[in-house]
């Protein structure tokens, strides 16, 4: 399983596996997606959403928004898509059921095999969201790198 750093605009950031940050990233495109976020350039960022989430870029997953976002309001309007993406999933329950796991969209066998056992731990997702959320913000002031997912393919 291939790690990668995750930071935003130089701001202190974590390492991570990257079938975890597909999964992260299915769940802000599914949110981020809707009529009522305005980006300036929404059809780019869906796009770099698509290609994280299809595994296009592995082994070369980046956050690249800070060269999609053009102002303030971007970076407020993300941010208020990554606080939805924690309330959705603080509403799921505990748990994404293998079933949903495996019918997100993706082209990336490695990604559909990684979730085809068990399900997903909603707490690990949302730890990852709070994550992208405070390092935006320029808060994110852990000295431990390593973003620990508890969960095991």
């Amino acid at each position: 399983m291939a790690t990668t750093f995750i930071n935003y605009n130089l701001n202190y950031g974590f390492y991570i596996a990257e079938s975890f940050m597909q999964l992260a990233m299915y769940y802000i495109y599914t949110e981020a997606k809707n009529p009522q976020y305005i980006f300036s350039d929404k059809s780019g960022l869906l796009r770099d959403f698509r290609f994280k989430i299809d595994g296009i870029e592995n082994p070369y997953f980046v956050l690249s928004w800070s060269s999609i976002f053009i102002d303030f309001t971007d970076e407020q309007t993300m941010i208020t898509v990554l606080q939805n993406v924690m309330i959705n999933l603080q509403n799921r329950g505990m748990y994404i059921s293998l079933g949903e796991l495996q019918e997100i969209d993706s082209v990336d066998f490695e990604f559909k095999n990684s979730y085809s056992r068990k399900p997903f731990p909603t707490s690990e997702i949302i730890k990852i969201i709070e994550a992208l959320v405070q390092t935006m913000q320029g808060t994110w002031s852990s000295t431990n790198f390593s973003m620990k997912i508890d969960y095991r393919y």
